[in-house]
């Protein structure tokens, strides 16, 4: 999974036609619905309304969506973990499902490590509504409407950019160190001895090719004339009335159907 997946898959997405300000209303939405409503069933409205938002709606391919949550979903899993394990004795012996030393697993630890990881994915997958449909491009365009400082959108801008020339720099790199048998072993210690020696070449010459493109682009704007923002024509978008009502009514409706059904889960 490369971040060139994500921007391909944002600008082939049929809701790259729609007014940035709905998918960040919608995403925005979902997320506080994930973190202020109960785990369950809080949690699960919002995972599937995502979902089909994304594969349904937006049309993107279940490979994407799923290596574009592989990385967060292996950081939830070990937050999940550090908080299932409970460290110290516990007074009370028969709230304890396992104990190994100083560590214990317990309904109690079980409960927040559940509710942490559903709470994360939630969040992570309302997030991916936006990630997956709205090119970084279209959100700078929207974020100056909004009269966020240049120099903070320029910046963001020129990053981004940079990314993927490293990107390229670094498979470009790779490349070469493996047609010439860069990687090859060459016993069982020298051969992990040769890959780390030339994954620390790699980010050395990946670094200072980073810093070189970097003065050659300042020294560029700067003999441009550079002094405020280098603006771009922002495509005029028509919002849709229907999405933004279907919009408030599924968060809301998620809201109001969550707390009766906690209820209910709970006695």
């Amino acid at each position: 999974m490369t971040i060139t997946s994500l921007d391909d898959a944002a600008w082939d997405s049929p809701w790259r036609s729609r007014p940035v300000g709905e998918k960040v209303a919608l995403s925005l939405g979902l997320v506080a619905t994930a973190l202020c409503t109960p785990a369950w069933p809080g949690t699960m409205f919002v995972s599937a309304v995502a979902v089909v938002a994304i594969l349904l709606l937006a049309r993107i391919r279940p490979k994407v969506l799923w290596q574009a949550i592989s990385a967060p979903l292996v950081f939830l899993l070990l937050g999940g973990v550090s908080v299932l394990v409970s460290v110290g004795g516990s007074p009370d012996q028969t709230a304890v499902w396992w104990q190994g030393g100083p560590f214990s697993i317990g309904p109690a630890s079980t409960r927040q490590a559940a509710n942490l990881f559903a709470h994360g994915m939630a969040g992570t997958l309302a997030l991916m509504v936006l990630a997956l449909t709205t090119p970084m491009v279209d959100l700078l365009t929207w974020m100056r409407r909004l009269h966020v400082p240049d120099p903070l959108l320029e910046i963001a801008s020129l990053t981004y950019r940079l990314i993927f020339v490293l990107l390229d720099t670094v498979v470009a790199s790779h490349q070469a160190q493996r047609a010439r048998l860069g990687d090859a072993p060459a016993g069982p210690w020298h051969g992990l001895r040769r890959r780390w020696e030339n994954t620390a070449a790699l980010m050395g010459s990946v670094g200072i090719r980073a810093w070189s493109r970097a003065n050659r682009l300042s020294d560029g704007l700067v003999n441009r004339g550079f002094e405020s923002a280098l603006l771009t024509l922002s495509v005029q978008r028509t919002g849709s009335w229907r999405f933004r009502t279907i919009t408030v009514l599924v968060i809301v409706g998620s809201w109001a159907a969550c707390w009766p059904i906690a209820g209910r889960l709970w006695r």
